[in-house]
């Protein structure tokens, strides 16, 4: 019996990764095709399918149209991160959504039956190889404008550099890249990180240990375990506390709280010689915004970003809002606190209502938001 159950069990994961070999890529319809029947195919959902494509309707679908399958040539997640399942997730889909396999899921969570996970399941995520070096491209270059005909092979091949590369710099998904999109050919320079428990806080008259632990996005427990507090009601006006870092490669929340629809727009032309550096999260008017991490929004008021937030992350990295209905919650605020409603103030009049959110790491240069946002909305 025991032989039997294993042998059912070792079929089950072969075929669900079967399923999500077929779940990278690229499909082309076929008459009398539906979106959940190529979903079903490919270890994914309609929905994501819609979502990746950009499909208003998913009742309507064109024969001949080549549909993106998300999750391809994903980059593997980070080591130590998660993923929350959602509705209609299979362990096909979310090991093509996160760049990794169904046997890794298996062995990392020791799930019995992997055609069993739960809505609301929190899933570690096993960690990626370590990054190949980066390659100076040929000539000095450091962006490439897409025209048509271009493949990222044939990018990257261009300029010297891997495809690897060029795929990690840029956030690309499913293979793609569009005409008069810009690529960056060289990662972003990471910002140098705080060493750890390096940070320090002067207690003041008035605060709290929670207030202090919230400013620093952490936790009461590890400030009183850092500073050997016994009783967390009773701190002392002008004591230095050590402030414990906090864990690197925490999960985001997704910046809308509603229903919506987006893709990997990053580098887009936009008027003016612009590139978007950003993606657009589409959602209807008056849809809440909401802080990704603990830490400080700034509200402004801009010609090209109308009603905009920035938010100062306890991460260390700045996160815009634009666009903005109206603002919401101003100052500290937490992770999840409501700083702003979807609109088309700005430069998006006239357009469907819209988040522009931009990622920021050490307040620096931008990078593609989408592969950290993805999993989350």
């Amino acid at each position: 019996m025991r032989a039997s159950r294993t042998l059912t069990a070792t079929i089950s994961v072969v075929t669900l990764a079967f399923l999500a070999l077929l779940g990278t890529g690229t499909h082309t319809v076929r008459r009398g095709e539906t979106l959940t029947g190529i979903a079903a195919a490919h270890g994914t959902t309609a929905a994501a399918l819609a979502r990746e494509n950009d499909i208003t309707d998913p009742n309507r679908i064109l024969v001949g149209r080549t549909l993106t399958i998300p999750g391809a040539s994903a980059p593997a997640a980070p080591a130590g991160t998660t993923y929350r399942v959602r509705r209609g997730d299979t362990l096909g889909s979310i090991a093509a959504r996160v760049g990794s396999t169904i046997a890794a899921l298996v062995e990392r969570n020791g799930l019995a039956n992997p055609n069993l996970i739960r809505v609301g399941q929190v899933l570690s995520l096993p960690g990626a190889a370590a990054p190949a070096p980066t390659t100076a491209p040929v000539g000095g270059a450091q962006h490439h404008v897409v025209r048509a005909g271009d493949t990222i092979s044939g990018v990257a091949a261009r300029y010297g550099i891997s495809q690897q590369q060029l795929i990690d710099a840029n956030g690309l998904t499913g293979g793609r890249i569009y005409v008069g999109q810009r690529l960056s050919l060289l990662p972003p320079v990471a910002a140098p990180a705080a060493p750890a428990g390096s940070r320090t806080h002067q207690v003041t008259a008035g605060e709290t240990l929670a207030r202090i632990a919230q400013r620093y996005g952490t936790t009461i427990n590890a400030i009183q375990t850092a500073n050997g507090i016994r009783d967390p009601n009773l701190v002392v006006i002008g004591r230095t506390l050590t402030i414990p870092a906090t864990s690197a490669g925490s999960t985001l929340r997704c910046p809308v709280d509603g229903a919506l629809r987006f893709m990997n727009d990053w580098g887009f032309p936009r008027s003016g010689g612009r590139f978007h550096e950003g993606n657009d999260l589409f959602a209807a008017r008056g849809t809440p915004t909401v802080a990704v991490v603990g830490g400080t929004a700034l509200q402004k008021v801009g010609v090209i970003g109308g009603q905009q937030v920035k938010l100062l992350g306890d991460d260390g990295t700045s996160y815009y809002y634009t666009h903005l209905d109206r603002f919401g919650a101003a100052g500290r605020v937490s992770a999840g606190t409501v700083i702003g409603y979807v609109g088309t103030s700005g430069n998006a009049a006239g357009t469907a209502p819209h988040l522009h959110f931009e990622l920021h790491p050490g307040d620096g240069e931008a990078v593609n938001p989408f592969p950290s946002i993805s999993p989350v909305c």
